[in-house]
């Protein structure tokens, strides 16, 4: 029986199935909420109204990727992406943003924290 260890985070465009992969900082962060309110009405009576669609977030952050990395993942802002960590966890979805900064051992490598706004897809052809 063959055993993996993954022990980078993978990002892949889901159009091109382009690819960045590098190691990531501890604490990753997931969650996932549904929009959402408590009513009250008549006799007191309280109960909850929710939205259709969940709302998830991954944040996570990539550790001493190179510039032209940096560049590629701005080039990706506001498109579909798979993300796939250590553990094997899969997430579809866009980052808006890509705040890089500068290592503090290595100047010519960042450390890329994104906020992965999770979106549905299918995996079908």
């Amino acid at each position: 029986m063959a055993i993996l260890n993954l022990t980078q985070v993978w990002i892949n465009r889901l159009d091109t199935g382009e690819a960045v992969s590098a190691y990531s900082a501890p604490g990753r962060d997931r969650s996932q909420s549904k929009q959402g309110e408590v009513r009250t009405y008549a006799g007191g009576r309280q109960r909850a109204i929710t939205k259709a669609g969940a709302r998830g977030a991954f944040d996570f952050t990539l550790r001493r990727v190179t510039l032209a990395q940096v560049e590629l993942l701005e080039s990706w802002i506001g498109i579909p992406v798979q993300v796939r960590d250590h553990r094997g966890q899969r997430f579809f979805g866009v980052f808006f943003e890509v705040p890089a900064v500068e290592h503090q051992d290595d100047r010519n490598r960042y450390d890329v924290p994104l906020a992965l706004r999770t979106i549905t897809a299918a995996e079908g052809v």
